[in-house]
């Protein structure tokens, strides 16, 4: 019973933050399985323009890829992919995935063979078999060295790119690598630290790809050369819109070097238009001191350099001039607007946090969708979506985030100007992942963790759901 009024309220939330947009329905949630009984962990969702899902996950310690339009009982494509080895240590873990125009899905995961060594491993999954079936192991992006953990994945159009790193003999990154591997050839690094005798540790990395087709990486890590603790940090933003000979990224953006930037906030990239000019934003939160602050730094995608950097501040209520604390930040672009969403708390801790939404160059409108709920926020995110064919209005931003009040998990969405819908709720403390959400156009789909099972729904037209389903 519990499972069923979960799915229904989550029908629900679609139903409301988008009918804003247009008339429309949504597929039955649906729980996803490889094969029957078996847990789906670590879902990632990547939709396709023709609105089909592209879910990976793990299962057992194998990546696993799931392929629906709508929650069919039997899904459109499953695979889970293989090793040599068995037992203690032969794993596959931290799945990414992204899907190009014509629907191969690109999913990316860190592997270890029987011992700590970690590999980064990619396979590409096209919409129709290829003769003698897909491939299931791990095509390695690096051939000749080991990761020391991040591999991401991110396409646009019909380009994707990976990127990857290597470590150091303690587990630290020495350079952080990209590779071209939909939509054309080519790569190299990102980052050369270890020239400069320094290694690095990621807090965080956000991807985009420009209307160019090019790459663009924003992260911030601290480095050294070999002192102790506290090291310095960097904030830093690149892309191959230039390289060097040997393919290395020549656009780099330096943002900030110091201590102030927030380690556990985790930096968001996306572009934005400004007349015919596309410019790429980096989002962060500073605490310099008791005070947070978040900027979006921004410059033109295609030269990125003086006069068009931007370090803006975002200007907050006045309420945040004496206490403010910043959990989380998202930005999404949307034409020439930025949107912009948080977690934080402008009282003391006694209040509780807050999730805020609005617009990051003109906070006039400044929304609260979580009113003042005495609960711990996480797992924000942000989504574009296009309105429905003969809709009013335009493209909005939708957000999602999760809830916990100590006895209870609750998961919330919010469309800018549209209502806040409680969409799912638990009393399954150890399950802390809000809805994993992917927009493409006009269509959504997300994965979402319940109890430790994975559930998935995506929008739909009732004319155009299985005739089982109407």
């Amino acid at each position: 019973m519990k499972k069923k009024t979960i799915l229904w309220t989550f029908f629900l939330l679609l139903t409301l933050i988008l009918g804003a947009c247009a008339p429309t329905t949504f597929s039955p949630p649906t729980e996803i399985h490889i094969t029957a009984g078996d847990d789906v962990e670590q879902a990632v969702i990547a939709v396709d323009p023709d609105g089909l899902s592209h879910i990976a996950g793990v299962v057992a310690g194998r990546i696993v890829y799931y392929r629906t339009r709508y929650g069919e009982a039997q899904p459109l494509g499953k695979i889970t992919m293989t090793m040599t080895g068995s037992g203690m240590d032969w794993w596959q873990y931290d799945p990414d995935i992204a899907v190009t125009n014509d629907g191969t899905a690109y999913v990316t995961w860190v592997e270890q063979r029987g011992g700590p060594e970690k590999f980064a491993c990619y396979q590409q999954i096209p919409m129709i078999p290829p003769v003698g079936g897909y491939d299931r192991d791990c095509d390695r992006l690096d051939a000749s060295e080991q990761t020391a953990g991040t591999v991401q994945v991110i396409a646009q159009g019909n380009t994707a790119y990976a990127i990857y790193d290597r470590p150091y003999t303690d587990g630290r990154t020495v350079d952080l690598w990209y590779k071209r591997i939909a939509g054309g050839s080519g790569g190299g690094r990102v980052a050369w630290f270890i020239e400069s005798f320094e290694t690095v540790h990621f807090f965080s990395l956000d991807l985009g790809i420009d209307d160019g087709g090019y790459l663009h990486v924003g992260y911030h890590y601290n480095w050294t050369t070999g002192g102790p603790p506290p090291y310095a940090e960097r904030l830093e933003l690149r892309s191959n819109r230039s390289t060097q000979l040997d393919g290395e990224m020549d656009q780099v953006w330096v943002i900030w070097e110091g201590n102030a930037i927030d380690q556990d906030v985790p930096v968001s990239l996306t572009f934005y238009d400004v007349g015919a000019t596309q410019r790429v934003a980096l989002a962060h939160a500073n605490e310099p001191t008791t005070l947070n602050k978040m900027y979006v730094e921004s410059c033109n995608a295609n030269g990125c350099a003086e006069p068009t950097q931007n370090n803006h501040p975002v200007i907050l209520p006045s309420s945040w001039d004496t206490y403010s604390a910043i959990d989380d930040v998202e930005i999404q672009g949307i034409g020439e607007n930025v949107f912009l969403s948080f977690i934080g708390d402008d009282t003391p801790p006694i209040d509780g946090q807050q999730v805020y939404f609005t617009n990051a160059f003109d906070t006039t409108l400044f929304y609260e969708p979580s009113n003042d709920s005495l609960t711990n926020k996480f797992d924000l995110e942000i989504n574009a979506l296009d309105p429905r064919p003969g809709a009013t209005g335009g493209t909005r931003a939708v957000i999602s985030w999760a809830e916990d009040d100590m006895f209870t998990t609750a998961y919330f969405a919010h469309g800018f100007l549209a209502p806040v819908v409680k969409f799912s709720e638990n009393n399954c403390l150890g399950s802390l992942r809000s809805i994993n959400a992917d927009s493409n156009g006009m269509f959504l789909a997300g994965v979402w963790d319940a109890c430790g099972d994975t559930w998935f729904t995506t929008q739909a037209y009732l004319e155009q759901l299985p005739l089982i389903l109407k």
